[in-house]
Order: C-alpha cells, then structure tokens, then sequence
C-alpha cells in the first residue's frame, strides 16, 4: 500500500489559527481520519486490498484495488462504513456529557460529513454507491456518463444548502467542504473525458 502525505496540511492549520477555529480543524481531521478508517477497516475485512492511504489538508483518504470482479455488496458495504461511523461519532458524542459548545462541534461536525459523504455526487461515498448500483444494469460507460450529468445538476443545490448552513454555524470547514465539492467535480471530469476517450477509441476499432 503507497502512503501519500501533503504538507499543505500545515498550511491549513496555521489558516485555522489564524481564523481562531483551530478546534474545528481538528475536530474535523479527526473525523475524517476516523471515516476512513472505517472504510479501510471494513475493506480489509472482506477481502479488499488497499491502493494509496493519502494524508491531505482535508483528512485522510483510502483507495482501493477495486477489480471488476469483485462483487459489487463488497463494495458498497465499503463505501457505507465511513458515512456510517460519522453518524456513530455524532450519537456517541451526543451522549458523552462535554462542555456545551466543544460537544455541538463534535456532532455537528460528524452529522454534515455524514451527509456531506452520502450525496450521490462522484467521487463521494453516495455517489460511488449509486454508480455501483447502476453499473450493474446499465454498464459502466453509461452509468459514468449519467453520475456524471447528475453530479453537476445536484453540485449546485448542494452549494446552496451549505452556504446556508456556513452561515448559520459559522463553521469555516464547511466552506472548505464546498471548495473541495468542486475540486473533486473538477478532477472527475478530467476521468471521465480520458475515461469516455477510451472507450471511442475502443468502438471505432471494433
């Protein structure tokens, strides 16, 4: 398994000391270190074999060898143990008496990456679990085009619902989810133009 780390990471926590919401970053680094260990855990768990654990300024990431071959529960049992252990933080918290306004950032924090997670935009954890969904009725180029179309209807109304609730909590990690919402859009449509390519190239020499 490739072991990743940026040292921007660095980089974004002096920015949150300087906004004075150092707790928040950490509050949400480990968060996100939990979530994807929980992928990781449970894919290994059921027989798939890590690719890259990366260490970013936004937490950790895990990606895996994902063949075709595998069975497509496996995969999406993996994609659900992340949002999953979120929600788990969020009710554990809930329940742990803490000082009033560290315990709001707790479940706050993990409720918004929960559901951050879990809508069906590529590459997050929702929009993995429908595209696996769909690619076994559809097959794999249709369904990348259709995610792909779908992520770009759903991209805008999610930033909107999010700019509310930045507003509403005044937490600026949740302003640095939106940014990374279209980062990854950005990355996606770069994969699926190579993706697409691929296949044209395919068809036109078959």
């Amino acid at each position: 398994m490739k072991v990743e780390i940026n040292l921007k990471i660095i980089l974004f926590g002096i920015l949150f000391f300087i906004l004075e919401q150092i707790d928040v970053y950490f509050i949400f680094i480990i968060s996100i270190i939990l979530h994807e260990m929980a992928h990781l855990s449970v894919g290994m768990l059921i027989g798939l074999k890590p690719k890259i654990f990366s260490i970013n300024p936004l937490g950790v990431s895990v990606e895996f060898y994902l063949y075709r071959q595998r069975k497509s529960w496996k995969k999406i049992v993996t994609y659900l143990a992340g949002p999953l252990m979120n929600v788990l933080l969020a009710i554990l918290f809930s329940k742990i008496p803490l000082e009033e306004n560290l315990q709001m950032k707790i479940v706050y924090t993990n409720i918004i990456l929960a559901i951050f997670n879990l809508v069906p935009i590529m590459p997050l954890d929702g929009g993995r679990i429908l595209k696996e969904m769909l690619t076994q009725k559809m097959g794999n180029k249709d369904a990348t085009i259709f995610m792909n179309d779908l992520t770009q209807v759903i991209l805008v109304a999610v930033t909107l619902i999010y700019s509310i609730m930045i507003l509403k909590l005044q937490n600026f990690a949740i302003f640095l989810l939106v940014l990374y919402l279209w980062y990854l859009k950005y990355i996606e449509d770069k994969k699926v133009k190579t993706m697409l390519k691929a296949y044209e190239i395919i068809e036109n020499n078959s």
